[in-house]
């Protein structure tokens, strides 16, 4: 992914960050506002929670927004640069979740939480992220992953499902696999137990709701030009260059005369 996190980082760490709460906003939306899924019991105050991945926390705000209990909200990200300059009472540090994680912090999470980050465990891929997280908890708490499906996606227009073959086809190749159909299977592999699944479709453009019509396409294809920079080094890639070109274009139009989908997958496990 080294390709795709110089792009973005060239581009501006500001409209990333717009995307991502774009994104959030979609979301937020398709799960009518509840973002964990994991029964960690958030009513009961003092529940301590990870975002790992957090970019500038926008979904840790998102959660702490809605609870009438007070807890304490922690963000990790491999870049630091995209933490806010009022950390707000989050406590941020900077950490890539492919190492292992700071001694202090093992053994203290009701929840850890990563969200559309695990296309950055390649080339190991996402077993060894997933196994690491388990320190991290108490015992009886959870963790939750949700991802986009690539390899799988609703039925769409030609230009989304160009899209969905595209990025599959570079996950493959960087060595990420297919992450979100796999993030049950490999928290089970793992040793969580209690692990759940649930599949949640996102409308997009034409298909959502009028105030997040614009919201949701950009949430959605911003990333596309970074994707394509990394699909141009994949030799066996199935687009020409002249295609990967214009498929930002082509997804950007589908979605806002016609709309379209993706699905999200959450997946949850449990420590003993």
């Amino acid at each position: 992914m080294d390709n795709f996190m110089q792009m973005t980082k060239k581009l501006g760490h500001r409209p990333e960050l717009l995307r991502l709460a774009a994104l959030d906003a979609t979301y937020d939306d398709a799960l009518g506002g509840n973002l964990v899924l994991a029964p960690v019991g958030m009513s009961e105050p003092g529940k301590r929670i990870l975002d790992a991945g957090t970019a500038d926390g926008t979904w840790l705000r998102g959660v702490r927004s809605k609870q009438s209990a007070q807890h304490d909200y922690y963000g990790s990200d491999i870049e630091g640069e995209l933490f806010p300059e009022n950390a707000d009472g989050i406590t941020y540090f900077a950490h890539s979740f492919k190492d292992p994680w700071p001694e202090k912090y093992h053994g203290i999470f009701d929840l850890v939480h990563i969200r559309g980050s695990m296309a950055g465990s390649a080339p190991e891929g996402p077993a060894l992220v997933i196994k690491n997280l388990l320190p991290l908890l108490k015992p009886g708490s959870w963790v939750q992953l949700m991802e986009m499906n690539g390899s799988s996606p609703p039925k769409n227009g030609p230009a989304m499902t160009d899209f969905a073959k595209m990025a599959i086809e570079m996950f493959t190749f960087i060595g990420a696999g297919d992450f979100a159909n796999d993030n049950a299977r490999l928290l089970k592999e793992a040793g969580f137990q209690n692990v759940q699944e649930r599949r949640v479709l996102v409308n997009l453009g034409k298909m959502a709701k009028p105030e997040l019509h614009d919201v949701s396409i950009h949430g959605v294809t911003g990333p596309i030009v970074p994707l394509t920079s990394v699909a141009r080094t994949n030799a066996s890639c199935s687009f020409t260059h002249e295609q990967l070109d214009a498929l930002p274009g082509r997804v950007k139009d589908e979605l806002e005369i016609q709309g379209g989908q993706i699905e999200a997958i959450i997946a949850f496990g449990q420590k003993e």
